[in-house]
């Protein structure tokens, strides 16, 4: 899979997916912008501001998950009497992703701040 399609007036175009993931993870990596596509010869790059409907719709899935998963953990622990022993592998992983996508939620809710004046 590309991640640009080049055009024939010299633009280099940023792929839908890659713009709706930049969208989606607005609030991790703080852009204001998304790229939409780039000049090859004056290397230009024309922006469209960022969708805050994907940005909040990615933050409240990463936040169902962390939900999801710690309570699956909890029920699967319950189902072995609380045994971690028996519990198995599955426990750490669980903890792991919990971490993951809670962190990553957190961080993606951030709002983004107003470009500061130059």
């Amino acid at each position: 899979m590309s991640d640009s399609v080049s055009d024939d007036q010299g633009f280099i175009s940023v792929s839908p997916f890659m713009r709706i993931l930049n969208h989606s993870f607005a609030g991790i990596t703080e852009s204001r912008q998304i790229a939409v596509r780039i000049n090859k010869k004056t290397m230009d790059v024309d922006y469209e501001p960022t969708n805050l409907w994907f940005k909040r719709t990615t933050s409240t899935v990463l936040l169902g998950i962390t939900i999801a998963t710690i309570l699956y953990r909890r029920k699967r622990l319950q189902r072995v009497g609380g045994m971690v022993s028996l519990a198995g592998a599955s426990r750490p992983v669980l903890s792991g992703v919990a971490w993951t996508t809670g962190i990553a939620a957190v961080l993606n809710s951030r709002p983004i701040t107003p470009e500061s004046p130059k």
